[in-house]
This record gives C-alpha cells, sequence and structure tokens, in this order.
C-alpha cells in the first residue's frame, strides 16, 4: 500500500478535531458521539420492511448507508472474517446447516452483509429451503444494485461505498473478479481505497475505486467514545 503524506491524512485531523469538541460538549463517561437508539431504531426497522418483503430499492441504499452509524457496526473487529472462512469451511464439507448458523450470526451483526446473504442462500438452497435460497439470493442482488447505485466504480471521483473489507472483496469476487493489487489514496478529502481487479479467464484488469470513510470514521469515533 503507497505512503500518505501530511497534506492526504490532513483530512482526518480536520475531522478527529471536529469530533473531538463535539465529544466535550457531552459529559459523563458514557457520552456517545454518535445517536445510537435512533440509528438502531431506524436500521432495524428497515430489516422488519426486508423481511416482510415490503421493502423498495430506497430501503436497501438507507440500510448501507445507516448500517455505520449504529451501535453494532466494528470495522475493526474480524468477526465477519471468522465468520466467513467459517462458512467456506461448512460449504466444502456439506455442512449446510452448520453453514446456516454461522450466516445468520453474521447477518445478526451485519444485515447489509453481503457475504451473510451469499451464505445463507447457497446453503438454504442446498439444505433443501429453495424459498428461503430465493430470498437471500434477492436480498443479495438487491444490496448490489444498491452499491451499484453509490457510483460507478470507475473513478476516484465516483466510489463504491462498501462499509466493510469483507464486503469489498466479497463485491469484487461475486463479479467473478480477483484483487491483484491496492493502494489507498485521498480524493476531496475522502479515503479512497483503489483496488486492482482481474478477470481470471481473459487476465483483463481494470481498478475499482472504494469510498472507506466508515471505516475510518468510526475508528476516530471509537477513540472518542473509548470503545473497545
Amino acid at each position: 500500500m503507497q505512503q500518505v503524506g501530511f497534506n492526504a491524512i490532513r483530512p482526518l485531523w480536520v475531522l478527529a478535531v471536529l469530533l473531538f469538541l463535539y465529544g466535550c460538549a457531552a459529559t459523563g463517561d458514557n457520552a456517545k458521539v454518535l445517536n445510537y437508539t435512533k440509528s438502531d431504531t431506524d436500521y432495524y426497522a428497515i430489516i422488519d420492511k426486508i423481511n416482510n418483503h415490503q421493502a423498495h430499492a430506497a430501503d436497501y441504499d438507507r440500510i448501507i448507508q445507516l448500517y455505520p452509524l449504529t451501535s453494532l457496526y466494528r470495522p475493526r473487529s474480524d468477526d465477519e472474517q471468522r465468520f466467513k472462512l467459517l462458512s467456506q469451511a461448512y460449504m466444502q464439507n456439506g455442512q449446510w446447516q452448520q453453514c446456516l448458523n454461522i450466516n445468520n450470526e453474521l447477518l445478526a451483526t451485519n444485515y447489509t452483509s453481503l457475504t451473510g446473504h451469499y451464505g445463507v442462500a447457497i446453503c438454504a438452497a442446498e439444505s433443501g429451503n429453495i424459498a428461503l435460497g430465493r430470498f437471500h439470493n434477492a436480498i443479495l442482488d438487491n444490496f448490489i444494485e444498491a452499491i451499484w447505485r453509490t457510483g460507478s466504480g470507475q473513478s476516484p471521483e465516483s466510489p463504491f461505498y462498501i462499509t466493510s473489507v469483507s464486503d469489498i472483496y466479497a463485491f469484487i469476487q461475486l463479479h467473478q473478479l480477483v484483487a491483484v493489487g491496492q493502494s489507498l489514496t485521498y480524493i476531496n478529502n475522502l479515503p479512497i481505497q483503489a483496488i486492482r481487479v482481474q478477470n481470471p479467464e481473459t487476465n483483463r484488469s481494470l481498478t475499482w475505486y472504494f469510498n472507506v470513510t466508515p471505516q475510518f470514521r468510526r475508528g476516530v469515533i471509537d477513540q472518542l467514545e473509548n470503545t473497545p
């Protein structure tokens, strides 16, 4: 990953100072920078709409923006990667119920997870629950379409918006591509991850760009809130 100079990291210092000043205005050991109660309530309300087949494209657009503002969002945690590896192992061994269980655990912590919905879709279908598999496959498609609506991904000025490292790579893999290189830069004060992706069949490659602001922002907020 390329090094980033002082001018490039300055936006994060500005963000840190603003959040620090905001945090100083709160009192008590449990002072919070974000209103987790409202964000969590709105987040679960959209999940209910999705599960009741009442969600529209705008709901998917909203929930991927909302998730990083909830109390569930922990981008520094390795839980999503652990769930992903366990899911892959269960699939390889044909342990479909265990696969369902682990992916449902993942969705309980991040309902926007591409990995989680893909896992449930595959493992439900393989275990004979075709309806559940189709349902989560449809949800997966809706989340992928929502990501494409966040930007073209073809330039740093129009990046994709994905809130976890695991899902960045899941998004790439779901398009039958592999990541072959990456770098970090700043465009318009936003941290942008540039990932070189390649079609393994043709060896043709291109660069996709991802807005990774949520991960950086949450790291600053967690420090202010003394969140482990």
